[in-house]
């Protein structure tokens, strides 16, 4: 290509928009200024293979994302071959993502690329932003739904049911949720979690030894969980 860096730029700048980042945030997340998240994006400046490892991180999609297809896999032996000139920690997120993906690879029912920037996504159900209540889709039969744009690799989608996460997730928004065993869960994200029995998509704050589920539209309360609670967190939702 005749200049990939201007390239990854323009899917740094894709990806970032498609999850409505703004420029700052993302230079926050990256522990890098704002002037050189643009310059990334404008290809003036390369981003490094550890940029490329976080925003990978960041965006929930594979390094592969960044660099256009324009070249074949080789045999075994040359994916060999890569992996062992790789650190022992680079190592073990190869491990990692290569699982996930034969993990997602089995799951017939997630979402297919249809061309043209259009994906067909399966929807397994709806979970509440308010009440708790979840409407399940039969595993058998989810709903079929064509996407267009950027889908981020995920374990499975679900809509939302409710307005209590308004104005970050409106009711009917398909969201892409990764089971707990493939992520990391941290303070402050959105998570799908379960409360005797009952589901809610809310965002997930730890603090000074308790947990709470918050709401961001006020109208609704916070919960606080307890002790005597059944709390169990069922996937971290991808933004």
């Amino acid at each position: 290509m005749e200049n990939l860096a201007a390239y990854v730029g323009s899917r740094i700048r894709t990806l970032r928009e498609a999850r409505n980042m703004t420029p700052e945030s993302l230079a926050e997340k990256l522990g890098v200024s704002r002037v050189a998240v643009n310059r990334y994006e404008t290809g003036a400046r390369k981003a490094n293979q550890d940029i490329l490892f976080k925003l990978a991180n960041i965006f929930h999609v594979s390094i592969n994302d960044f660099f256009p297809n324009t070249t074949s896999i080789g045999n075994s032996q040359d994916l060999v071959d890569v992996y062992e000139q790789l650190l022992p920690d680079r190592q073990k997120k190869v491990y990692n993502y290569a699982t996930n993906q034969l993990n997602k690879q089995k799951n017939n029912y997630s979402s297919s690329f249809l061309g043209n920037d259009r994906h067909l996504v399966y929807i397994y159900g709806a979970v509440s932003a308010g009440t708790g209540e979840y409407i399940p889709q039969d595993d058998d039969k989810p709903e079929k739904v064509i996407v267009d744009g950027v889908v981020p690799d995920h374990d499975f989608a679900v809509r939302v049911n409710g307005d209590s996460m308004e104005p970050v997730f409106n009711d009917g928004q398909i969201i892409y949720v990764n089971k707990l065993d493939n992520v990391e869960v941290r303070n402050n994200q959105f998570v799908i979690a379960e409360v005797d029995g009952e589901f809610y998509v809310k965002k997930l704050r730890l603090e000074k030894g308790y947990v709470q589920l918050i709401s961001l539209n006020k109208k609704y309360p916070n919960i606080t969980i307890h002790e005597y609670n059944n709390f169990a967190i069922r996937g971290v939702v991808i933004i």
